[in-house]
């Protein structure tokens, strides 16, 4: 049996930001706008589907993932930065690799041959087009803020502070979040407990680059 002392605060951070959206983000019903944890039970025995329970761990990992990420970069957490932004970049990570998976090819994730055909530019300057332009604009910040993250970690540039890295993936992050679940009305559709993430997101990136200021 695992005790408690043998888990490391880094461990044991993340598997309580996880646990914390679990139970308050997955286990929210957007239909009766009301907490219930049969949802997550329903999520675990796979009583909808594999594709339901993938669906709804990969939302879960990607929200958890970028407050990892938020958490590791505020003071009290700096000893333990390190091992919070792998784990942190493990679960955004995951998140990518699934979405791209699942949704390449449809209206958030169009097909290389779409981004080919249209501007994305073009897009967010016609009225008509402006949604499409958004979730483009959205993919294009998720994937800069997987780069930065991964290209702090292969030391791409040696001489960059990982801290302005870090801070930069955040707000890029937070950004790619933010548009991608904005539906036409631009009215965002998240789930109440999922509001909490912005001002953590916006203190850890502040932190961040107070330490890359240094």
């Amino acid at each position: 049996m695992i005790s408690m002392d043998s888990i490391s605060p880094p461990l044991a951070i993340t598997l309580g930001v996880n646990a914390s959206f679990l139970a308050f983000y997955t286990g929210y019903s957007k239909a009766e706008k009301a907490y219930k944890p049969s949802l997550v039970w329903e999520v675990f025995t796979l009583k909808k589907g594999l594709n339901h329970t993938l669906v709804e761990l990969n939302k879960e990992i990607s929200l958890s993932g970028l407050a990892t990420l938020a958490i590791a970069f505020l003071p009290p957490c700096e000893p333990h930065r390190k091992e919070l932004v792998s784990n942190a970049m493990g679960m955004l990570s995951a998140h990518t690799l699934y979405s791209t998976w699942k949704y390449y090819g449809g209206k958030n994730i169009p097909s290389l041959s779409e981004w080919w055909a249209t501007s994305t530019i073009g897009d967010l300057m016609d009225k008509k087009t402006i949604m499409r332009g958004v979730k483009r604009a959205s993919v294009i910040l998720g994937v800069l803020s997987q780069g930065l993250l991964w290209g702090d970690y292969l030391k791409v540039s040696p001489g960059t502070k990982s801290a302005l890295l870090g801070g930069s993936a955040l707000v890029t992050g937070t950004a790619h979040f933010y548009l991608m679940e904005l539906d036409f009305k631009w009215i965002l559709q998240v789930r109440p407990f999922t509001f909490g993430i912005f001002p953590v997101c916006a203190a850890g990136a502040l932190f961040a680059f107070k330490d890359a200021a240094k």
